[in-house]
């Protein structure tokens, strides 16, 4: 790691765990932490720790109500019916003690890294504890609570005035980003997934481009299932320079889902570790043109937590 990065972590983020049976397991954070340690790729100085989000920043995209559901929730106080009503105690989405202040920190670790680079004290942040891309304004979806990303935009927006290029590298599509600024010209979302046509969420497809006047900052690249990696780069390379030539971003906040690899049990493409050493030198190339060097990067999906997100991760 750089000596202008930075790495956000503590181990309260591990606290964001639905059961010990859900394929979201935060542990993958510890062991991808663990694999930088012993690689000699970060120092100690570089790890800085996350804060909470506050209320008053959570309400920059989520609904009052929502959050105070999900306060409820994790205190026992929000079941049946009305849990489900805001995404809640769903199979994708259970209920576990104190999910808000698990969700507000991951939130508030994704701020950390935004105020880090947007300060100058960092040129890059990367969060891996973030990237939870399905939630929306009023609804958990898709094991994601608080949507990290979009609360940072719009936090980007209100505090920094900055125009933002949100890149999402998951195998899902990232819907709730998308839908969260699918008006505004200021903010220019591309996200490379596989189809929804076998996968959830089942959005993603290439006439989403926006509405208003933020018709055509939505891109969309739908790939088939079995994608492989020579296609998968060629397609992610070619959209990624053109869409940062056509917007001129004042920063970049990359999602780095490590579900795309073809061990990943959740999905069906066929990449291996090549596209994630490529990933983020791309990324890297266009925050240096276009952005001074200004890049946040947050996690999101990859359900191999052995095999493959510890080393997509380094």
């Amino acid at each position: 790691m750089s000596d202008r990065s930075v790495f956000v972590f503590s181990e309260e983020l591990l606290n964001y765990r639905f059961s010990s049976h859900h394929p979201f397991n935060q542990m993958r954070l510890k062991l991808t932490l663990d694999l930088l340690r012993k690689i000699g790729a970060i120092d100690e100085e570089h790890i800085v720790a996350p804060r909470m989000a506050t209320d008053e920043e959570l309400h920059l995209v989520h609904d009052p109500n929502f959050v105070n559901a999900v306060k409820l929730a994790g205190q026992g106080k929000l079941k049946g019916e009305s849990a489900e009503g805001y995404g809640l105690g769903t199979e994708d989405t259970p209920i576990f003690a104190n999910m808000h202040e698990a969700s507000a920190l991951l939130v508030g670790g994704t701020l950390t890294a935004v105020d880090y680079v947007m300060t100058g004290k960092a040129e890059h942040a990367l969060h891996l504890g973030g990237g939870l891309h399905h939630g929306f304004r009023g609804k958990a979806s898709g094991f994601c609570i608080y949507n990290d990303s979009s609360v940072a935009i719009k936090y980007l927006q209100e505090k920094y005035n900055a125009r933002v290029l949100y890149v999402d590298t998951d195998a899902h599509h990232g819907d709730g980003v998308q839908w969260s600024f699918y008006d505004d010209p200021n903010v220019c979302t591309l996200s490379i997934h596989e189809t929804g046509r076998y996968l959830f969420p089942g959005t993603g497809n290439v006439n989403e481009r926006g509405q208003g006047k933020g018709y055509g900052y939505s891109f969309n690249i739908p790939v088939e299932a079995f994608t492989e990696d020579e296609s998968w780069l060629d397609a992610y390379r070619s959209a990624l320079m053109e869409v940062a030539e056509f917007f001129k971003p004042d920063v970049i906040l990359t999602q780095n889902g490590a579900d795309a690899h073809y061990l990943d049990p959740l999905t069906h493409l066929s990449s291996t570790m090549k596209i994630y050493r490529e990933i983020p030198k791309l990324a890297h190339e266009v925050a240096h043109k276009y952005c001074s060097g200004k890049w946040i990067a947050v996690g999101g999906g990859g359900y191999d937590i052995w095999r493959v997100v510890p080393r997509a991760g380094h």
